[in-house]
Order: structure tokens, then C-alpha cells, then sequence
């Protein structure tokens, strides 16, 4: 007798241990029954091959799922199946459960410790049965997310419409809240703890890694191939994490030390004999040193202008806060240097801001100069005695060829806490002179000690290439698109 149930789906409500087991029926006997494709309370159980064997003593109420003839019946997919409710089910308190629809169950007899030919009411999950399909339900009847024990598949709703994508979305929408809700707390699943260990050895990062490294080119290959002829796989990146640094740049001797740009450029440094070849072989054919002098100037300016604040701070609604600025120089009638210093205040006088200049001596031995003229025809004024200097200041300027100043001076820089941006300073910095930036003409020098002399800049003077060949230099403009870029050392 006990084989006719083999095969059948059952429901069984029981107490040790309670809920409600709900699967296929595997073996029978007087003493207990064995169940696979097992779900407890609406949910499959963790592993799918799981076996359950409940002892009869423990069985409430049983009850068999009718199978229904595929011959005569059509099924449709349902987007939201309406909740069934079971005859004599109490409702919980303040909750309207509806109308109450009755659902077709068989018994089986001398199974239930219910009274003969009485159905025991569902004391926790129940099933429930929907156009031909069983959906586990929870104990108000609302259908539960596990997957149900057999799915029919159809290509039109409830209504006949025909909108099963609709539906299905709805459907999953409804199925996700449950899978995060609808968990009950005495699952057996929460007891078991996640191995975060065993789960990571699963991914083995470093296999990942050698995958990716066999598949690129080495760095030194790529910088071997030219820019302009580089074919990019659809797995490279074009945009380089890292700017490639070329060398545009030769000199026929060795250079001590080496710049880049921002632009990835190796910049070399030079001797000082070597600029100062470059620079009179074009003022030779018309770049006079006037000229060269104010296009220095004017990218000092551009530096000096971002030091104070730029458009954030020299704006006519911030009048009150207008910046100081303090030239010192030389002789601008004996030293080239102190001419470029007296220029630079010039163009910021120009500018609208207050300058101030300090002239170490007025004499005209030498040879003549209108800079100094010139400054003085902007309204700023300059003086030779270092107490006639303001005292709130926001930037210095230094345009100096001596790294010693006098202690005086030495004393004001000190204590008024100002930036000092230096001009072609000496390639050891000045003494006692902490120097925030400095600028320097064509290419950097020899030996520049970064440390004493701050964040570098390069000027372009706007000379041809052709008077950096006659001096031996194999040159390329580094500057692009601006007039004064920051450069680097490299390490």
C-alpha cells in the first residue's frame, strides 16, 4: 500500500520540528515518512539532495497535493496570484484577510491525529493551488518567494491579454521583496556562518594579474614606438596613467642634471656660458636685450599674479585687500639683472597693483637705462633706504646676481613673512632667503639646488631654433601652448 504514495507531493505539519515540510515522497511506513525536494516553510532547504524523515508521532496534519491532468487543463503564467485563504483559518489580530475560499485536499487516513473525516487547520505555512500550480504560501496566506515544487510555463496572464513581460517584471519585483523579507527566524540557514575564507580562495587574484601582464606590452616597448605611429589594441588604454617622458631635447655634452614638464618632456640643463652664447648670438641679429628682458618680465608677472591670488583676489570688489608688492634689485644701471626686476614692476604697476621698489644704488657709470624711468612714470615710487619699505607686504621679488645680501635687508625679507619669488637667482639659492619659486630664462642651469631655490619655472624668450644649434644644442620647444611651464627634477 505504502508504494502508491511514492512520488506524490505532500504538505506535513508538524511539531518536532515545527513548521510546515512540503516535497516529494520518497518512502512510507507506519513509523515516519521520508521526503525529498524538501522546502520548510515555504523556503527549499539549504542543500537541494537534503532528504527529511519526520517520525509519525510528530505529524499534525498531513495532507497530499493533487496532481492535475495536463490533458484538460490549460495553464497561463501569473503575474500576482491571489491568496487563498484555507477554511477555519483564524486571522491574526487587526489584519482583514478577505473573502475565505476553500481548496480541494485528500487526506490521508489514520495519519492526522485529527478527528476522523475533519481537515485540521494549517497552524503554519500552508500550499496553495492556483490555475493547475502549487505555490508554498506562509501562514497568511500570501504566496511565499521560493520556487514552487512544480512550474508550469504560459504565454498569456490571467486575464488572456498577452502582457507577460509586464507581469513578469511585477512579478520579480514581488518575489525580490519577499526573498529579503520573508526570511522566518527560526531558519535553519541563519545558524550557519559565511566562510569568508573559503569563499575568497576561490578567486585567485594573482592568475588575474599574470592574465592582464601577458596580454600588454612591456613599458620599454611602448616608449620605443613612436606616438604618432602607435596602433592602439580595443583592450589599451589611451589616455596613459603616466606621462610618457620623451626627449626632444640633445646636447653635445653631458648635462648634470635632467627636468621634465608637466607634459612628460625631458628638459636638460646647461651651462651658463652655453645661454649666454644663445642669447647674444640673437641679440646679434635683432632680438635686442630690451626685448628679451621684457618677455622675461612679463612671464614673471604671470607667476607673480598667481602667487597673490589671481581671479579670486585682484577683483575691484576686493579693493581692500589689495596687494604690496616689493622689487629689490641692484644697480639697474650697471647690472642687466636688476633691469628685468625693475621691468617685472613695471608691468605689475600696469596692472593696477601697488608696487614698491628697492634700488641698492642710483649711479649711471656703466651705461644708460630707461626701466628705471619708466617704473617711476607709473606713480610707483623707489627708494634706496630699506626703513622707507612697507611692512605689510604680499609678495617679494628678487632680481638679484649676489646669493649675499646686506644683513639690513636680510632682516626686513625675514620678518615680513612674504613669499619671495626670485629671478635667474644664483644656482645655489640665496643665503637665509627661504625662496618660494623661481623663474629662469631658455633652460635651467647646472647644478640647481632645488631645495634653496624653491618651485622652478622656465621662461620662453621667443628665440629661433637656429641659435640653439649654433651653440650646440639640438632644440625643441617644451612649452606647447604656454609661455611659463613648471619643470621637475628627476629623480
Amino acid at each position: 500500500m505504502s508504494e502508491n504514495w511514492v512520488g506524490k507531493s505532500i504538505s506535513i505539519t508538524c511539531t518536532d520540528p515545527g513548521g510546515v515540510f512540503q516535497g516529494t515522497i520518497k518512502e512510507v511506513s507506519p513509523e515516519a515518512i521520508t521526503i525529498f525536494r524538501v522546502f520548510r516553510n515555504g523556503l527549499p532547504v539549504p542543500k537541494p539532495d537534503t532528504e527529511v524523515t519526520i517520525a509519525s508521532v510528530n505529524i499534525t496534519n498531513l495532507e497530499l497535493i493533487p496532481a492535475t491532468p495536463s490533458s484538460n487543463l490549460t495553464t497561463h503564467a501569473i503575474s500576482k496570484p491571489s491568496p487563498i485563504k484555507l477554511p477555519n483559518f483564524p486571522a491574526p489580530p487587526g489584519i482583514d484577510c478577505g473573502p475565505r475560499d476553500t481548496q480541494a485536499r485528500i487526506p490521508i487516513p489514520g495519519t492526522s491525529r485529527s478527528a476522523p473525516g475533519k481537515a485540521s487547520p494549517i497552524t503554519g505555512s500552508a500550499s496553495v493551488m492556483n490555475n493547475g500550480k502549487f505555490f508554498p504560501t506562509n501562514g497568511f496566506g500570501a504566496r511565499n518567494a521560493s520556487k514552487p515544487l512544480d512550474i508550469s510555463t504560459g504565454q498569456k496572464n490571467g486575464n488572456g491579454n498577452g502582457n507577460y513581460k509586464g507581469d513578469r517584471k511585477k512579478s520579480r519585483r514581488y518575489n525580490s521583496k519577499n526573498e529579503t523579507f520573508g526570511t522566518p527566524v527560526d531558519d535553519p540557514m541563519m545558524d550557519e556562518d559565511f566562510d569568508f575564507e573559503k569563499n575568497l580562495a576561490l578567486f585567485d587574484k594573482q592568475a588575474i594579474w599574470d592574465e592582464i601582464d601577458a596580454t600588454q606590452k612591456p613599458d620599454l616597448l611602448r616608449q620605443t614606438v613612436p606616438m604618432q605611429r602607435r596602433k592602439y589594441r580595443h583592450d589599451e588604454n589611451v589616455i596613459s596613467s603616466e606621462p610618457a617622458q620623451l626627449r626632444q631635447i640633445e646636447v653635445d655634452y653631458n648635462s648634470s642634471r635632467d627636468y621634465v614638464t608637466g607634459e612628460g618632456l625631458i628638459v636638460p640643463s646647461i651651462p651658463l656660458i652655453v645661454r649666454n652664447r644663445v642669447q647674444t648670438a640673437a641679440e646679434a641679429l635683432g632680438l635686442s636685450w630690451e626685448r628679451q628682458c621684457d618677455i622675461l618680465a612679463r612671464g614673471t608677472t604671470e607667476i607673480a599674479l598667481q602667487l597673490l591670488g589671481g581671479g579670486r583676489r585682484l577683483v575691484p570688489n576686493n579693493s581692500h585687500q589689495w596687494p604690496t608688492i616689493v622689487v629689490i634689485c641692484e644697480e639697474p644701471y650697471n647690472d642687466k639683472k636688476s633691469e628685468i626686476g625693475i621691468c617685472t614692476g613695471r608691468q605689475l604697476a600696469t596692472q593696477g597693483l601697488k608696487v614698491v621698489a628697492y634700488v641698492r644704488e642710483l649711479t649711471h657709470l656703466s651705461r644708460s637705462s630707461r626701466e628705471l624711468d619708466l617704473f617711476n612714470a607709473t606713480g610707483s615710487a623707489f627708494t634706496n633706504n630699506v626703513t622707507e619699505l612697507p611692512s605689510g607686504v604680499d609678495l617679494i621679488i628678487l632680481s638679484v646676481r649676489s646669493a649675499i645680501l646686506t644683513p639690513v635687508l636680510l632682516k626686513w625679507i625675514n620678518e615680513s613673512r612674504a613669499s619671495v619669488l626670485a629671478i635667474d637667482p644664483p644656482v645655489h639659492g640665496i643665503n637665509q632667503v627661504q625662496i618660494k619659486c623661481s623663474i629662469w630664462p631658455i633652460l635651467p642651469l647646472d647644478d640647481i639646488n632645488r631645495h634653496a631655490c624653491g618651485k622652478l619655472y622656465l621662461c620662453n624668450l621667443g628665440i629661433p631654433d637656429k641659435f640653439f644649434l649654433e651653440a650646440g644644442i639640438k632644440y625643441k620647444s617644451p612649452f606647447g601652448h604656454k609661455f611659463v611651464i613648471p619643470i621637475h627634477l628627476v629623480d
